[in-house]
């Protein structure tokens, strides 16, 4: 999978790095970076989540609170390539820098409207993949009902680290943010 994920970066960095060409990045087909997106995204949860749970396991739930304060947008961040960003943004953040921006906001409520479901948006100079992140069960314990799912020590850890916090009061499928993968068209490397 990763040797896969690496031809497709490649082909898709390479593609960036010919704007003048006519198979430049803009001419790829939303499904090039439906698959890229996913493989992204895939291995960043993945290595997001695997790393939370080993917190977890270690030292609970109040301790990966904190362990999310420092190491979770690091860890997000970890595939991203030169002209590819990725980031996770909700409009009920935990973390001020996941406040969803406008185009975010926009998908977040048509995810409301019209249900959740992965898209490709085209800006002029970027595609952006976006993917909705919905509420699992494990979540609950960070992100559900204050004093049901969430223990009293957990949010102390969430009040200390996260005094803006707006990232409580979720149900299991409910839709939390979005995953955001920006693909530059003109980027230069």
């Amino acid at each position: 999978m990763l040797v896969s994920l690496a031809a497709l970066i490649f082909v898709v960095i390479s593609c960036l790095k010919r704007p003048a060409e006519k198979t430049d990045a803009a001419t790829l087909p939303d499904s090039v970076y439906l698959k890229l997106g996913d493989q992204l995204v895939t291995l960043t949860f993945d290595t997001l989540r695997d790393a939370l749970t080993t917190a977890i396991g270690q030292q609970g739930f109040a301790y990966a609170v904190s362990f999310c304060n420092e190491k979770a947008y690091p860890l997000t961040t970890y595939y991203q390539e030169e002209g590819i960003t990725i980031r996770r943004a909700s409009d009920k953040y935990r973390n001020p820098q996941n406040i969803a921006d406008s185009l975010e906001s926009a998908l977040l409520d048509q995810f409301r409207t019209a249900g959740p479901a992965t898209r490709i948006v085209r800006t002029e100079n970027e595609i952006h993949y976006i993917k909705p992140i919905l509420v699992q069960g494990m979540c609950l314990h960070c992100h559900g009902t204050p004093g049901v799912e969430i223990k009293p020590e957990t949010l102390i850890a969430i009040a200390q680290k996260y005094q803006t916090d707006k990232a409580t009061g979720y149900k299991e499928g409910d839709l939390r943010g979005l995953w955001h993968v920006v693909f530059s068209k003109n980027k230069k490397h």
